[in-house]
C-alpha cells in the first residue's frame, strides 16, 4: 500500500494504497479507503474446502522486479492471468505484491504482451453501456487504467471472470482532471511491482459508496467520443477481492512468514487460502480474533499512553508507522526513525469485540538497515505523518514470525463473522 490520500467515502480515510515501496521510500498505508477498505460487497459463507496443500502459494520478500530498482519489506507472489475462459491466452506474472490492506487485482499494462494483451480481456462497461475506467489516488501520485474481466490463477485456485484493473492501459481514455493527484504512477518503476493482489477484508474495492453515487477519483464513464465523468458502479462490476471468487477456501487468507530478527537478504513463506476450511488453515486455539470496524476495517492500538482508533494491520506497508516524538528521524530521510540503538517497544492491539493483545516489537536505525542492501528489514519503522493521524500502521514486519489470519466481510470463519484479523 502507498501513502494515504483522503477523500470523502463514508466519512473516513478513503484510499487506494498500492505497491511502490522503493528502498528508501516510506510505504505506509491504511486498511480502509478509496479502493482499499471501504467494503460493502456481497459474499458467500466460504465454508467449502478443497485438498490441503492445494490451497497455498509461495510468497517471498525480495528486491522486487528489476525495473523497480530495489524494494524493502514488500511481499510478492506469482500469478497467471488469462483471457476469460482461455487456457492459451495467458501470461505468468511474477513479483505481484500481496496486500492485505487493499482489495482487487491490478496489473501494469507494460508487463503484459507475452501471451496476453490488455485487449484480450474484455473492457467492462458501466450501467450506461460506456467503457469503464478507474482512477487510483495516493498522497504522492495517481494511477489510471481500464477495468477489464479476466481469469486469475493463483497457485491451484482460480478466480474466473474477475473484474480487474489494468494500470497504464494504452487504450484507456484521457485522464480526467479530477483524477490527477501529483505525478502519474503507471510504470513498474514508479509502482514498485508488476501488479498487486489485494486480499484485504473487503470484497469490493469501493463498495456501497461507489455503488450509490458517482465519486471523483474512483470510477469513470468514458465514452469513445467525449470526456470521462465520475460514475456510480454496481458492486458486482467493481474490482473484486480475487480470493472471494475461488470455488472453495474463499472466506479469508493466512499469511505465514518465518521470523527475522535482523536484516536478511530474502524471506520465503506461504499464502494460504481459506480459514477453517482445511487442516492447513485452522485457527489455533492460542490465537486471538480481533474484529474490525465493518465499514472502515480498523481496530484500536494503545501506544505510549495514547489511543489510535484508526489502526490497522497491513502486509502492504513496508514498516511500522506510528507517532513517537522521542525517537529521532533519519538525517535526510525523515520518513523513517533512526534511534541511536535498537529500541524495544510495545503496543496494545484491541479489536471491536474487546479482545486485546500486547505486541512487543523492536526498531533499528533505518539508515544502518538500508546500508545492508537487504530486502528484509524486520525492525524498520517511521513516523505516522499527517496522513496517518489517529492510526498505528502495523506493516509487514508485524507478519514476520507469526501467521496472520484475514477474514472477509460477509463471511464466517472460525465461528466469527468477518471482517476480522487473527494472530
Amino acid at each position: 500500500m502507498r501513502s494515504l490520500m483522503s477523500i470523502g467515502i463514508r466519512g473516513t480515510l478513503a484510499t487506494l494504497l498500492v505497491a511502490g515501496c522503493g528502498l528508501l521510500a516510506a510505504c505506509g498505508g491504511g486498511s480502509s479507503g478509496n479502493f482499499a477498505g471501504v467494503g460493502g460487497g456481497s459474499g458467500g459463507g466460504g465454508s467449502g474446502g478443497g485438498t490441503p496443500g492445494l490451497n497455498t502459494v509461495p510468497v517471498v520478500v525480495d528486491q522486487g522486479p528489476p525495473a523497480a530498482g530495489g524494494s524493502t519489506n514488500v511481499l510478492y507472489t506469482t500469478v497467471t492471468l488469462c483471457a476469460p475462459g482461455s487456457t492459451t491466452q495467458c501470461q505468468t506474472i511474477d513479483h505481484v505484491q500481496v496486500d492485505t490492506g487493499s482489495t482487487g487485482f491490478r496489473v501494469l499494462a507494460s508487463v503484459l504482451g507475452t501471451g496476453l494483451q490488455p485487449t484480450d480481456m474484455p473492457q467492462s462497461t458501466d450501467m450506461n453501456g460506456q467503457p469503464l475506467d478507474e482512477c487510483t489516488q495516493f498522497a504522492d501520485g495517481y494511477s489510471w487504467g481500464t477495468v477489464r474481466t479476466a481469469d486469475l490463477v493463483v497457485g491451484n485456485e482460480t478466480a474466473a471472470s474477475l473484474p480487474i484493473q489494468v494500470i497504464g492501459d494504452p487504450t484507456a481514455a484521457t485522464v480526467p482532471a479530477s483524477c490527477v493527484q501529483g505525478p502519474q504512477e503507471n510504470t513498474v518503476q514508479t509502482f514498485g511491482a508488476n501488479g498487486i493482489l489485494g486480499i484485504g477484508n473487503f470484497l469490493a474495492d469501493c463498495g456501497a459508496a461507489c455503488a450509490g453515487a458517482a465519486i471523483s477519483g474512483t470510477y469513470y464513464d468514458c465514452p469513445p467520443s467525449g470526456t470521462c465523468a465520475p460514475v456510480a458502479v454496481a458492486l458486482s462490476s467493481q474490482v473484486q477481492n480475487p480470493v472471494s471468487f475461488f470455488g472453495a477456501d474463499n472466506n479469508g487468507v493466512v499469511i505465514d512468514l518465518p521470523a527475522a530478527a535482523s536484516p536478511t537478504a530474502t524471506l520465503a513463506g506461504t499464502l494460504i487460502f481459506g480459514i477453517g476450511t482445511q487442516s492447513d488453515n485452522a485457527l489455533p486455539a492460542s490465537a486471538g480474533i480481533y474484529t474490525l470496524d465493518p465499514t472502515y476495517g480498523t481496530l484500536s492500538t494503545s501506544f505510549n499512553g495514547a489511543s489510535y482508533a484508526s489502526s490497522f494491520i497491513d502486509s502492504g506497508s513496508n514498516a511500522y508507522f506510528f507517532t513517537d516524538d522521542t525517537i529521532p528521524t533519519c538525517t535526510g530521510q525523515a520518513s523513517f526513525y533512526c534511534p541511536a540503538t535498537t529500541e524495544t517497544l510495545q503496543g496494545l492491539i484491541q479489536g471491536q469485540n474487546g479482545a486485546s493483545a500486547a505486541v512487543s516489537f523492536s526498531i533499528d536505525n533505518a539508515l544502518s538497515d538500508f546500508a545492508t542492501n537487504f530486502a528484509v528489514l524486520p525492525n524498520l519503522a517511521g513516523p505516522a505523518g499527517s496522513s496517518l493521524q489517529g492510526a498505528f500502521d502495523w506493516g509487514l514486519p508485524f507478519f514476520y514470525g507469526r501467521p496472520v489470519y484475514v477474514a472477509f466481510e460477509s463471511n464466517t470463519a472460525a465461528g466469527v463473522a468477518g471482517p476480522w484479523v487473527g494472530f
